[in-house]
């Protein structure tokens, strides 16, 4: 009866802080009064004045207002990586996300073992797991954004360089390209644009480019051409060139998948293979698996299993990611 109290009690909460934030806006006193609070405090650097005048609150939770403040070095870190993941979340969403996850997980742990002390400490464990699962999800969202801007990069180059020979300025050739190309490029061309209309400096747009993007080859082509705007040259042929370092250097990662293929499909045999012998075993010999399950001794085995499988799974995925 109390496992059940205190599960519906997680879940009322859960359920409560989400409708709130989906619910609840800020009042327009609050908002008047952080204007005027941003208004009345003084910008040590210039380039930060009325900054946040037209933004909104961060939180509508008082306790994630207060995490998820500016002054946070994780909110920065946190707030560039949805950035280059391309999801337009705030950081308390995000944070909120995370945890709702993990009570939920943990949640649903507790309720399975009927609130066991080895079921609260898997409960722990994972919801632990789960308050990273959206992690893991934003990394593998900002990687697969960046490879398809590193995929685009060569073309967008060329209709630069293009645009360069026949007259047009850097902004026009840029603004041409942004017409021409798909998204994900088109959006950060435009972003680059949008930029300098509303009056930064071209370098300081293109250094926002790098850092919005996180990509090594925009990183390249960026240094490149303010070196280029510092010491003069062509800069159309110095794209060119730019662009064939690039497809060089895909060229050499094609052919390091290629030779890798047979150890990268045998890493992923040897992570899968566990899982699926045991529901093998599970099929032909259930009364001797179920020991894994009903005897504390053999849940603490299966656990102590699968951290190590994923322990090695990870391991042989960090063996076969090769930079270049």
């Amino acid at each position: 009866m109390g496992a059940e109290a205190l599960a519906a009690a997680l879940v009322f909460i859960s359920v409560g802080a989400l409708t709130m934030v989906l619910l609840q806006s800020d009042s327009p006193r609050r908002a008047a009064e952080q204007r005027i609070r941003t208004l009345n405090k003084p910008h040590g650097d210039p380039a930060l004045e009325g900054q946040g005048l037209l933004t909104r609150s961060v939180s509508p939770l008082p306790f994630l207002r207060k995490l998820t403040s500016t002054d946070n070095d994780w909110v920065g870190r946190t707030t560039l990586d949805l950035q280059r993941a391309g999801l337009s979340l705030r950081v308390s969403e995000y944070l909120l996300i995370r945890l709702l996850t993990a009570a939920l997980i943990g949640i649903a742990v507790v309720l399975i073992s009927n609130a066991s002390p080895l079921g609260v400490v898997l409960a722990m464990l994972f919801g632990a797991g789960g308050f990273m699962v959206p992690a893991a999800v934003v990394r593998h969202l900002k990687g697969r954004r960046q490879s398809a801007l590193n995929a685009q990069l060569v073309e967008t180059l060329q209709m630069i360089s293009n645009g360069l020979r026949s007259g047009f300025a850097f902004t026009q050739a840029i603004e041409l390209a942004a017409r021409q190309m798909a998204p994900p490029m088109s959006d950060e061309l435009e972003y680059f644009l949008r930029d300098s209309r509303l009056g930064s400096a071209a370098e300081d747009s293109l250094k926002a480019l790098v850092e919005r993007t996180g990509s090594l080859d925009i990183e390249m082509m960026v240094t490149t051409i303010l070196v280029q705007r510092t010491t003069g040259g062509n800069l159309s042929e110095i794209l060119d060139n730019v662009a064939e370092t690039i497809r060089e250097r895909e060229r050499l990662k094609g052919e390091i998948r290629a030779l890798t293929a047979s150890q990268r499909f045998t890493g992923l045999i040897l992570s899968i293979y566990p899982a699926f012998l045991a529901v093998v075993f599970f099929a032909i010999a259930p009364s001797v698996m179920k020991v894994l399950i009903t005897e504390a001794t053999g849940r603490i085995l299966l656990v102590v299993a699968v951290c190590l499988q994923l322990m090695g799974a990870w391991t042989i995925r960090r063996i076969l990611t090769l930079d270049v």
